[in-house]
């Protein structure tokens, strides 16, 4: 349940270098309400870190951030996400940390206008993905392992026929 808290001085220096998930037990993230930058802390900490600035979208390469509601959002209908980390060189407030793993809760979601669902001999997803994240059987639609994807929009941006579209994860 709790631990006793130590009162004395090292007892209470002690307490203070623990991180935070280890003192109060909780390791779930809190749930993303759009899709953000790569580097993104967790969802509660960037509403309140986010500064709407736009320092993020100007340094984006591929121009996929965006500000929303005065939040930073990833858009990425019309390109991918290189996962460059230019974003987040170029945030001032830590809404996007170099600590955190680079990777958008967005998934890939196959339409059933994909090629390979409709029997023609199609692997331009399965071999843009750079993660192997995308398993294609044939005649069906392809499949994710949502462990190695990072969410990054490669497979989309490779799909001439549009039947892919990111999906909150």
């Amino acid at each position: 349940m709790s631990e006793a808290i130590d009162s004395n001085r090292r007892g209470f220096l002690t307490r203070l270098s623990k991180p935070v998930s280890e003192l109060s037990g909780e390791t779930e993230a809190t749930p993303r309400t759009a899709a953000r930058p790569p580097q993104a802390v967790d969802e509660a900490l960037f509403v309140r870190l986010c500064d709407g600035c736009g320092k993020c979208a100007r340094a984006c390469p591929n121009s996929i951030v965006h500000i929303r509601e005065n939040l930073a959002r990833i858009d990425m209908d019309y390109n991918e996400c290189t996962l460059c980390q230019e974003c987040t060189k170029a945030c001032p407030t830590g809404a996007l940390n170099l600590s955190v793993k680079a990777h958008i809760d967005l998934t890939p979601s196959f339409s059933q206008s994909c090629n390979n669902y409709l029997q023609l001999s199609c692997n331009l997803c399965q071999s843009s993905c750079t993660l192997g994240a995308i398993y294609i059987e044939e005649d069906e639609l392809p499949k994710i392992d949502t462990d190695r994807c990072n969410g990054c929009g490669q497979c989309q941006s490779s799909c001439y026929v549009n039947a892919i579209s990111m999906v909150a994860s």
